[in-house]
């Protein structure tokens, strides 16, 4: 696994070579998802995705910063809810719609 560089080179790269930032935290983020059991492997990917989507969205490294954290406080909150009300969380159902068939 990568090693994650001190916080010196970390604030180099940002400040001097942001792609090359971006390549490591993907990187890293691959890397971290990899060793995740198979179980977890998609929710985690499927989060990954949609934290990458937000983010290319934002205007400085503040405002990725910001979304980031509150991205993942959402996320907690959540777990959070499940851990505390599971029985809530076991009676969420989805309606499941048949869709009509085209006939060529």
């Amino acid at each position: 696994m990568t090693q994650l560089p001190n916080f010196d080179s970390l604030k180099w790269l940002a400040e001097n070579n942001p792609e090359e930032l971006e390549r490591l935290q993907k990187k890293m983020c691959e890397e971290a998802i990899e060793r995740c059991p198979e179980s977890n492997k998609e929710q985690l990917i499927s989060m990954h995705f949609h934290l990458e989507q937000q983010l290319s969205r934002c205007s400085n490294p503040f405002h990725r910063c910001y979304l980031a954290i509150s991205i993942m406080n959402d996320k907690f909150i959540a777990l959070n809810d499940i851990i505390n009300n599971p029985n809530e969380f076991k009676k969420q159902n989805a309606k499941i719609l048949s869709l009509p068939v085209k006939k060529l």
